[in-house]
C-alpha cells in the first residue's frame, strides 16, 4: 500500500513537470550598468511585469552591462541568439536601419511621448518593413532633442561651435556642425567620455539623458540648448525566437508591447530628460543656454532645405519619409496613435 501511494504520489509530481519545464526563459540584455536610469526607471519594471503577469509561460532573465552585449552588437547579439531580447539604438547600427534615421532629423519632434507614438504608428503601417524583417520590434521610444555640450569656452549661438571639434552621431548633426565651422567627429557613446577627457573632442551633441547616463556631464561645462535632432531606441526580439513562443507567451509580452506602451516609455524618457536637464544647469560651473523660439526658427529655416536635400540623398525615399514622420507626429500629437 505504501509503495502504491509513493508511486501515485510521483505520478502527480511527474504530471506537474511539464507545465513548469516548458516555461520560456528569455535572456533580455540591456546593455547598460544595472543602476543607469533606464534599467530602475523602465526596462527592469517592464521585464518583471511580463514575468508576473505570465504566470508561468515565460520568465525574462534580465543581464546588464556590456558584456553579453553593448551599444554596437546588440542586433547581432539577438540574431545569434546570445540574447533573446535586447535594447539599442538604430542610430549605432545606421546601415541596418536606415529608414528609422527619420528620427534624427532636427527640428521635428516636440517630445519623447510624441515621437515615441508616431514610430510605433509608422512602424504598424508598414514603413519600417524592410529595416526590421529579421526582428519582431516590441518597445519603440525616441529620444529628444540633442543639445550642444563643450568643454570651455562660450556657447550662446550656434556660429560658437566654429573651430571645434564635436561628436555627432547623425548625418544632419554633423552638416549642421558643418555650416557653421565645426567640425563632426564619430565616436560611440561609450567612448565619449575619454574622447572629451583627453581633448580629442571638445563637446557633443546628445540629449541630457544620454550626457546624465554615461556622466559625459562631467567633461563638459556649457550647454546650449537647441532641437538638433533625436533619435530611436528599440526594445526587440529577433522573429524566429518570437515564432516559436507559445500563444500564452506571446499574449504576456503582448500586453506590455505595442504603441500604448512605446507612448509611457516616451513619457518616462520626457520626465527622465527634464531631471537630467535640471542636473546639468545645477552643477557648479556649468553654464546652460537655450535658444530662443525666434531662434530656433531661424535655424529651421536656415537648415530646413538643406536637411531635407542630404537625407533624401542619404535614405532611399527619404523625402517621403520626412513626410510620413510628420503626419504621424502630427497625429501623435493629437493623441491618436
Amino acid at each position: 500500500m505504501k509503495l502504491q501511494n509513493s508511486v501515485a504520489a510521483l505520478a502527480v509530481t511527474l504530471a506537474a513537470v511539464p507545465a513548469m519545464s516548458g516555461a520560456e526563459t528569455l535572456v533580455f540584455a540591456t546593455t547598460n550598468p544595472e543602476q543607469h536610469p533606464i534599467n530602475q526607471g523602465f526596462l527592469i519594471p517592464w521585464a518583471e511585469r511580463i514575468t508576473a503577469a505570465a504566470d508561468g509561460a515565460v520568465e525574462v532573465d534580465i543581464r546588464h552591462g556590456p558584456m553579453l552585449a553593448n551599444h554596437t552588437n546588440f542586433y547581432d547579439r539577438v540574431i545569434d541568439d546570445v540574447a533573446q531580447i535586447s535594447w539599442g539604438m538604430t542610430i549605432f547600427n545606421p546601415g541596418r536601419f536606415p529608414s528609422t534615421l527619420v528620427s534624427t532629423v532636427p527640428f521635428m519632434v516636440e517630445s519623447s511621448e510624441q515621437g515615441s507614438a508616431a514610430l510605433c504608428a509608422m512602424y504598424e503601417d508598414g514603413i519600417f518593413d524592410d529595416d526590421f524583417n529579421d526582428i519582431q520590434p516590441l518597445l519603440f521610444v525616441e529620444f529628444p532633442q540633442a543639445s550642444i555640450h563643450v568643454k570651455g569656452g562660450t556657447l550662446e549661438v550656434l556660429d560658437d561651435v566654429a573651430g571645434r571639434k564635436l561628436i555627432t552621431s547623425s548625418p544632419a548633426a554633423a552638416a549642421i556642425v558643418e555650416q557653421h565651422g565645426g567640425a563632426p567627429l564619430s565616436f560611440s557613446i561609450g567612448e565619449q567620455y575619454e574622447a572629451l577627457q583627453r581633448g580629442a573632442a571638445d563637446g557633443t551633441i546628445l540629449n541630457a539623458t544620454a550626457m546624465a547616463g554615461f556622466r559625459l556631464n562631467e567633461v563638459t561645462d556649457t550647454t546650449l540648448i537647441a532641437p538638433l535632432g533625436g533619435a530611436m531606441g528599440v526594445v526587440f526580439m529577433s522573429k524566429d525566437r518570437w515564432n516559436a513562443l507559445s500563444p500564452a507567451a506571446q499574449d504576456a509580452i503582448k500586453a506590455e508591447s505595442g504603441c500604448d506602451a512605446s507612448r509611457n516609455f516616451g513619457q518616462f524618457i520626457d520626465g527622465w530628460e527634464a531631471e537630467a536637464m535640471a542636473m546639468i544647469a545645477a552643477q557648479d560651473g556649468h553654464t546652460v543656454t537655450e535658444a530662443t523660439p525666434e531662434q530656433v526658427d531661424a535655424l529651421r529655416e536656415q537648415h530646413w532645405p538643406g536637411l531635407l536635400e542630404g537625407f533624401s540623398h542619404a535614405v532611399p525615399g527619404g523625402k517621403v519619409l520626412i513626410e510620413q514622420f510628420g503626419a504621424a507626429l502630427t497625429k501623435a500629437g493629437e493623441g491618436g496613435a
